[in-house]
Order: structure tokens, then C-alpha cells, then sequence
């Protein structure tokens, strides 16, 4: 019989006051299991779980043979820590006073945590802990198969003619990017990005030595004019969009400029890397280059950590045969092998029929959060460069002429983090841009900072 996990929190937390408030040095013998249980009135079962708890955190010591003991205490100086932040997110320091003044995170890449379905995810921690098939050894490089074949059917039911052999689960889009760059690219190679575009792409393409060009992001998606120029010059090795509600922008790419891409790929042997993980929540289909070209020259980038939750790092890759195996190969060098117990997760909560009552709840939140805040963004005088029907994103600059970083240091020392321009682009010079995100902008705090500006 397994003690009540609250009499365990309670006797645990009365004996650790107990040691402090007695004092006790380091190394003082406690009570035996079958002494603390007479005093405590509970089982020796339980008496000895309490222990073990204390062991766990570092409060007791247990020797074998002698009983346990108050732990050593050691005294280590730590440096003062600011708060803790999201690692998508924006703000530059963590150890910035100002950190625990933000109310609002008007820029962030993610939606808001009490949009998350939390009981889908808890009945699927629920059934995960009940099943007796719970895998805790090494997983595959490939990713759990029954969650590859869900993602292909899924894929299938779009248009892309796939079997779950052609899928690579990834911890994430971010290591689908990640080993698509560290495989696939050498140093001096060339690419082509959007611009704007997501800023740890940039970081990986940095790292990684390579030439990198970037061509405009328009309203209907890349320029392919600008691309084709380039491809005229030098082609690309590889060319990174983000198809659908685009970030920052939140474009999505009309099916003329799909085609176009498609072509230009064709013609001048170019890889095009489609980052889509946000067509989900798109509140209409959107062009999908991976379903037109079947992926003969798109490698298909997805995640589920903008629907299901940011924590559960869980996407895939798919692409022709030969890519798959040395991208599978690059993922088992790095990490060995997927989670199968979070891929086994996120396959519970996919296959529950609430998954798709909640995609459809998010689209429509998405859509009315993006006519509220672009109305109000809109009065406050902030020029909206793009207006999308749905998604997180949008695009757009602020009134007056004051420099950037004080526009930003100003906004934070108000309780606002702003997402400024020059992270989303290559240059990364002063930009008179900011991402704004609909989930989390629509707050009085930013309008009122806002109208407040100097527009001189």
C-alpha cells in the first residue's frame, strides 16, 4: 500500500522545521524508522518514505547499517538571479532588475499557457502511467512509430503521399532546423532566408559558417523575383520559409508563389526547408509547398509546441529517402534517440477527439484577438504592415522617431517586453519594426504605453 502522497508532504515539511528549529549540526543521528513512526502515530512504511523524501532533497543522510542522519550543511554563495524566463523568450538579460516588473509580453512566440488544453494533457499523463507498455529504455533515432504513422496519416489526409517511413520525429522544429543545418550545410555554402525571419535559424546558419542572403517577405509570401536573381547569380544549397502565418509577419504564401518557389527550385537545384508548424492554426488551408512537390525537393519542417504546449518538445521532419537517413543519423549522434515516453504523450493526446475541438477553438481565439489588437494597435497610431486573419503575429512599426532601444528600455521599465525588429533579421542592425503577438498584446498596459509615446 503506497502512503497518502499529502500525509508525506506534511510529515516531511514538520521534520524538516523540526532540524532547523532544534539546530542540529551536520551529522546528528535522527530517530530510527520505528521510533519516528510511534511519534509521528503513522506505519513504519510510512516513517520510512518520509525519510527517503528527506534523502531525496538533501535534508537527511542515509548510511547503510547505522540509521539516518541531518545532513551536511554547506554554505555556497550564489550570484543574486533574476527571473525565471521561457528560453523563446526576448528578454536580453536574465539578471535585469526590470525582469520581475513585466506584466506583459507583448512579443512572445507562444500562446498564452491557459489557452493549452491542460486536461487533454493530464489524461494523457493519466493513461501514460497506467499503461504497462510504459517505455523507459532507449527509443528509437526514427521517433516512436505508432506517433510516425499518426503524423503521416495526418500529412496523407492534406495531400502529401507519405508513409510513417518517410518521417523523422525531432525534439521540437528547432532540431529539425538544427540537424537539417549541421547535416546538410558545409561552411561557405550558400542560403537563402526571408527577411524578416526566425531568429534561432539565424544563429544556427551563423554557426554553421555559411554565406547567408535573405529576400523580402511580402504580403503573399517570399519575393520570388528576389530569388530568382539570386539563383541566376549563385543558387542557393538550401532556401528556409516559413509558409503558413508566418513569423514575425504572419503572412501566408499565396499558391501562385508556391508554384513559383517550386520552379525555381527545379530549375536551378535548389533544397527548399519549409518551416510549417504553424499551419495549424491557420483559420483557411494555406499553400503547402511540401503538397505540391510531394517532397522530392521540399524538406518538411513541423511541431506540436505551438498547439499541445512549448514544454512538450515533440515535431518531425519528412523528405526524400536519402535525406531521412543521414538527418536520422545526425539525431542519433546528437541524442541517441527520442523520448519515448513524451512522444508516447503526445501520440494520447493527437488520437483523443478533443485535439481537434481544440485546434478549432484556437483558430477562432486567434482570429478575434487578431481584429481586437490590430484595431486597437491601429488607434494607438502603430503602422500595421501586414493584416493576416489569424496566427499569433504581427508585423508592425510604432509612432514617432524615438531610437529603438529606448523605445524598448522605456517599455520595460513600464512592465511591457517589446520584440524588436533587428532580432528577426540578418542584418541585425536598428529596425523600425516590431513583432507583436495577438495572444498575449491585447493589455492596457501596452496600449497605454503606447498612446503615449512622442510622435515627434
Amino acid at each position: 500500500m503506497r502512503p497518502n502522497r499529502s500525509l508525506l508532504d506534511r510529515l516531511a515539511a514538520e521534520l524538516r522545521a523540526d532540524i532547523a528549529a532544534r539546530s542540529l549540526p551536520a551529522g546528528s543521528r535522527l530517530p530510527s524508522v520505528r521510533m519516528l513512526a510511534r511519534e509521528r502515530g503513522v506505519s513504519a512504511f510510512t516513517a520510512a518514505a518520509v525519510y527517503e523524501r528527506l534523502v531525496a532533497v538533501g535534508a537527511v543522510e542515509a548510511r547503510r547499517g547505522s540509521g539516518y542522519f541531518v545532513a551536511g550543511r554547506v554554505a555556497v554563495k550564489r550570484p543574486p538571479r533574476g527571473r525565471e524566463v521561457p528560453a523563446d523568450s526576448l528578454w536580453e538579460s536574465r539578471d535585469d532588475p526590470q525582469a520581475a516588473q513585466i506584466r506583459v509580453d507583448a512579443g512572445c512566440g507562444w500562446l498564452p499557457l491557459d489557452w493549452l488544453s491542460h486536461e487533454a494533457i493530464r489524461a494523457g499523463l493519466r493513461a501514460l502511467a497506467r499503461s504497462p507498455a510504459l517505455g523507459l529504455g532507449y527509443g528509437s533515432p526514427q521517433g516512436l512509430a505508432p506517433l510516425r504513422e499518426q503524423f503521416a496519416m495526418g500529412l496523407r489526409a492534406k495531400g502529401l503521399l507519405v508513409d510513417a517511413e518517410r518521417v523523422l520525429t525531432t525534439q521540437g522544429a528547432s532540431q529539425g532546423l538544427d540537424l537539417i543545418v549541421r547535416e546538410l550545410l558545409e561552411p561557405g555554402d550558400r542560403v537563402v532566408v526571408e527577411d524578416p525571419t526566425y531568429p534561432p535559424l539565424l544563429n544556427m546558419l551563423r554557426a554553421r559558417r555559411v554565406d547567408v542572403t535573405a529576400i523580402a517577405r511580402l504580403e503573399d509570401g517570399p519575393d520570388p523575383e528576389a530569388l530568382a536573381r539570386l539563383c541566376r547569380r549563385r543558387p542557393p544549397k538550401l532556401f528556409f520559409t516559413n509558409t503558413t502565418l508566418q513569423n514575425p509577419t504572419g503572412t501566408s504564401t499565396t499558391l501562385p508563389v508556391a508554384h513559383r518557389l517550386l520552379e525555381l527550385a527545379e530549375l536551378h537545384g535548389v533544397t527548399i526547408v519549409e518551416d510549417d508548424i504553424y499551419t495549424e492554426l491557420a483559420p483557411t488551408p494555406a499553400a503547402s509547398l511540401a503538397v505540391l512537390d510531394q517532397c522530392r525537393r521540399v524538406l518538411l519542417v513541423h511541431s506540436v509546441s505551438k498547439t499541445i504546449a512549448p514544454d512538450l518538445r515533440v515535431g518531425f521532419v519528412v523528405g526524400p529517402d536519402a535525406v531521412q537517413r543521414r538527418l536520422a543519423g545526425a539525431k542519433a549522434r546528437a541524442s541517441l534517440s527520442s523520448s519515448t515516453v513524451v512522444e508516447q504523450l503526445v501520440l494520447d493526446i493527437l488520437t483523443r477527439g478533443h485535439y481537434r475541438r481544440h485546434l478549432e477553438t484556437l483558430r477562432r481565439r486567434l482570429a478575434d484577438a487578431q481584429l481586437v489588437v490590430q484595431h486597437a494597435l491601429a488607434a494607438a497610431g502603430v503602422d500595421i504592415a501586414f493584416r493576416p486573419a489569424g496566427g499569433m503575429f504581427l508585423w508592425a512599426r510604432l509612432p514617432g522617431t524615438m531610437p529603438g532601444g529606448k523605445v524598448w528600455r522605456l517599455a520595460a521599465e513600464q512592465g511591457v517586453l517589446l520584440a524588436p525588429g533587428e532580432l528577426f533579421q540578418l542584418t541585425g542592425r536598428a529596425s523600425p519594426y516590431w513583432r507583436f503577438n495577438v495572444a498575449h498584446a491585447d493589455a492596457r498596459e501596452l496600449y497605454d504605453f503606447l498612446h503615449a509615446l512622442p510622435r515627434d
